[in-house]
């Protein structure tokens, strides 16, 4: 039987085991669980031998951002491909910013891509705990 490119990419099979542990953050395939109790993000950076991979996307209000983090939405093993959901790295203010900033929290947005996998050597993964977190209400003083 053929081998598909995904056997011959290290890098394939490490975002394999990467949906497969984002499904069980979310305790996604539980009978008996329905609170959403876990984190359903694993934020990630990919990286060629040169630098990160960034892209452009648009929020909802129309505003333009660059983004170098992601979310696995789903795999191809096979043609070793993604689709991935961009994620907007914001300050404690709310205000986007670049990922060597202070980040505060990874927005998630409905604009996605679909990625040829071999053509990145490396991931870094990020916490799940940045992703969609409460930005702090600060009370003006009077």
């Amino acid at each position: 039987m053929e081998k598909g490119r995904c056997e011959e990419h290290c890098l394939c099979n490490e975002m394999e085991q990467l949906l497969e542990e984002q499904q069980r953050l979310s305790f996604e395939g539980f009978r008996f669980v329905c609170d959403e109790i876990g984190f359903d993000t694993i934020p990630f950076v990919l990286s060629n031998s040169k630098c990160p991979f960034e892209v452009l996307g648009k929020t909802k209000s129309g505003l333009f951002f660059t983004t170098q983090v992601f979310r696995l939405e789903c795999l191809d093993s096979w043609h070793c491909c993604a689709k991935l959901s961009l994620l907007l790295p914001v300050d404690i203010d709310g205000f986007p910013v670049d990922l060597c900033d202070e980040v505060f929290s990874l927005i998630k947005t409905n604009n996605c891509i679909l990625v040829d996998l071999s053509c990145f050597c490396s991931i870094q993964p990020l916490s799940p705990r940045l992703v969609n977190r409460e930005l702090p209400i600060v009370e003006p003083k009077c």
